[in-house]
């Protein structure tokens, strides 16, 4: 808001991971296996994907066969979406994007908002991959990019915002895994 000058989220999509029912029915169904890690068994129920209580958790895996059949040889992908890892297509991975409509109108008439409160908003959306909130709360990555678009200090700017997320983000992969890091994917629009 432009008073408090912090940002909230208001709506999140859901993060597609092998191990959610109807993506793991539509894997099995594909002939597809999915692996859930115990430390991911004994959190949830399978279904909550917003629990942001620990980042770089375990992540459920889409196991890909090799293609020429050798066993320990295929991938193992931590999402059930994806556009590209073509091999993946025929054990269930799909490209087909969940669309989320999300209507400003709607959503102040739910909040019942002031005519002040609409005014004192301010709107943006992120787009981000796993390899960024995988490491990197969803919070501190609004609060930020907030800042950088709508700040009166213009302390950074939306780019250089996104830099030092990324940036942030790779560090954070390198600690953690050494010389892997994830795909990190930002991008935000006002």
């Amino acid at each position: 808001t432009k008073s408090t000058k912090q940002s909230t989220i208001v709506h999140q999509n859901r993060k597609h991971k092998p191990h959610l029912l109807d993506e793991k029915v539509r894997i099995n169904a594909a002939g597809g296996e999915v692996m859930i890690p115990p430390s991911l068994r004994m959190s949830n129920d399978g279904n909550n994907n917003n629990n942001n209580n620990a980042m770089i958790q375990e992540s459920s895996r889409l196991l890909v066969p090799d293609p020429s059949g050798a066993p320990f040889g295929g991938m193992a992908l931590a999402m059930s979406r994806a556009i590209g890892d073509s091999d993946a297509k025929v054990v269930g991975l799909i490209s087909e994007p969940e669309v989320d409509v999300w209507d400003l109108n709607y959503y102040h008439k739910q909040q019942q908002s002031s005519p002040e409160r609409i005014e004192d908003s301010e709107w943006f959306a992120v787009v981000a991959s796993d390899g960024m909130y995988d490491v990197i709360p969803p919070e501190e990555v609004a609060n930020l990019l907030g800042q950088s678009l709508y700040s009166d200090e213009n302390v950074v700017s939306p780019l250089e915002a996104c830099e030092q997320l990324i940036r942030k983000a790779t560090l954070m992969w390198m600690n953690m895994a050494g010389a892997y890091r994830d795909d990190i994917s930002l991008g935000v629009s006002r």
